[in-house]
């Protein structure tokens, strides 16, 4: 059995979030294939998840307020 990767991310894809993508959501890189036992450890993506970077930047752009306290 095969699954849809991305080496440089460790990300897994599910059969339907593969068959709506041909790149990495997260670096843009085309889809490779690899056999499902080669995949264990890397993080599965699921369809409709955010991205990783989506709480980083959500707060750097919130930033600290000037009045808190140190």
């Amino acid at each position: 059995m095969t699954r849809a990767c991305c080496h440089s991310c460790q990300l897994r894809f599910t059969p339907a979030a593969a068959a709506a993508l041909t790149t990495c959501p997260i670096c843009d890189v085309p889809l490779d294939t690899a056999r499902a036992a080669a995949l264990m450890g890397y993080r599965l993506q699921l369809e409709g998840d955010p991205l990783p970077e989506l709480p980083a930047v959500i707060a750097a752009a919130l930033g600290v307020p000037s009045d808190r306290p140190r």
